[in-house]
């Protein structure tokens, strides 16, 4: 299967619509949709995707991560290095569930990946992220612990 680069996918001709899309067909196609067609194996296997842009996207340092995560419209991003191998990311206005309703259950597992992979460029050491709070468990952001090895 061919792999595609960053540029070719941001290759966009639609001189009508542009570039954007509702947010609200997004979460259908991320929530909904990958859920159903994965199952239980959405999540890891979101996180893995969402590692790979994260990586393939990039970061030189704490600056330039927030500015990619903003620019990509992720989130607005609030990064508190913890220790030298922990950092916790606050995400604000989270793409995938801001405003959702109380679910009880985290699933922004693309978003840490996401993350994860831009720390990794950042510190220049693996990255493991883990979601710890949520819009869909009662918070009005999520919460990322990441730790660098």
């Amino acid at each position: 299967m061919k792999e595609y680069s960053i540029e070719e996918v941001s290759n966009i001709v639609r001189p009508q619509l542009g570039e954007n899309i509702p947010l609200t067909l997004y979460r259908i196609l991320r929530v909904i949709g990958m859920r159903k067609i994965l199952g239980e194996t959405s999540g890891p296997t979101l996180y893995m995707m969402g590692k790979e842009v994260g990586t393939m996207i990039g970061a030189k340092d704490l600056g330039d991560f927030e500015a990619k995560i903003k620019e990509l419209k992720v989130g607005i991003p609030e990064v508190h290095v913890v220790e030298e191998d922990h950092v916790v990311v606050k995400l604000y206005e989270c793409i995938t569930c801001a405003g959702f309703i109380y679910t009880g259950e985290m699933f922004c597992d693309m978003e840490s990946g996401i993350i994860a992979g831009l720390l990794e460029s950042v510190f220049k050491k693996k990255a493991k992220s883990t979601q710890t709070k949520s819009w869909s468990v009662g918070y009005n952001y999520c919460e990322f612990e990441v730790m660098l090895y």
